[in-house]
């Protein structure tokens, strides 16, 4: 009988350890990965001015503010535009002796156009500009950036009097500028991904719980086995 009990204690002893030592098996790996990112941003200090857009006869806006040291970007639309500096005394007219600036003709066949040109502000002196295709700065297709406070020298009032003018001359030299892809639309883009890895008990508190018992069941045991072998 005292074998019998012995051989049985001992053959459970086996399930009880493996109980105890089973609770680390309940362990599992989780892994969280934080949601990609993306953040855009325009470059800094420069404005944008569509030339012709919707196949208008227009700059848009017509009136800028620009601080010293920024940039504008002329962005040029369908059929064929073009920016050029004047003064408010000479609308529709270049600057004289190769002075103030002019894009070029902008030919565009549809959208907007890869280059853009790329004006400097260097002081806060108003600066006048027009379209130099036929007929376009006559039908008031101009601007001003920087407009003088002067009442009298507003831009309704050069468009009304660019209206008079009769075959203005057209600029030959493309200057006071830069032309290539628009900054003002580039983005930055920053994507970011962070992995973390946490063990973690599948049991969670009731895995401890059962781990606890099974040691007792372990110290029962041998006990019972020391008391059969005494």
């Amino acid at each position: 009988m005292n074998f019998s009990i012995k051989s049985l204690l001992l053959s459970l002893l086996p399930f009880a350890l493996a109980q105890y030592g089973g609770g680390a098996a309940g362990s599992s790996t989780t892994t969280s990965v934080a949601s990609a990112t993306t953040s855009s941003s325009s470059a800094p200090g420069v404005q944008t001015v569509t030339v012709g857009d919707n196949n208008a006869i227009a700059f848009s806006p017509d009136t800028i503010t620009a601080a010293v040291g920024s940039s504008i970007e002329f962005v040029f639309f369908p059929p064929i535009h073009s920016v050029t500096q004047s003064t408010f005394e000479s609308p529709c007219a270049p600057l004289a002796n190769g002075t103030g600036f002019w894009s070029g003709a902008f030919t565009t066949a549809s959208g907007q156009n890869a280059n853009v040109f790329t004006l400097t502000v260097n002081d806060t002196n108003p600066i006048w500009f027009f379209c130099a295709t036929p007929s376009h700065c006559e039908t008031g297709m101009a601007g001003v950036i920087n407009p003088s406070s002067n009442g009298s020298e507003s831009l309704d009032q050069y468009k009304a009097n660019a209206a008079k003018v009769s075959n203005p001359p057209t600029p030959s030299v493309v200057q006071g500028g830069s032309i290539g892809p628009p900054k003002a639309a580039s983005s930055s883009s920053s994507t970011s991904s962070a992995a973390s890895t946490t063990p973690t008990e599948s049991a969670g508190v009731n895995g401890f719980e059962s781990r606890s018992s099974a040691q007792w069941v372990v110290m029962a045991l041998a006990g019972l086995i020391a008391v059969g072998a005494g």
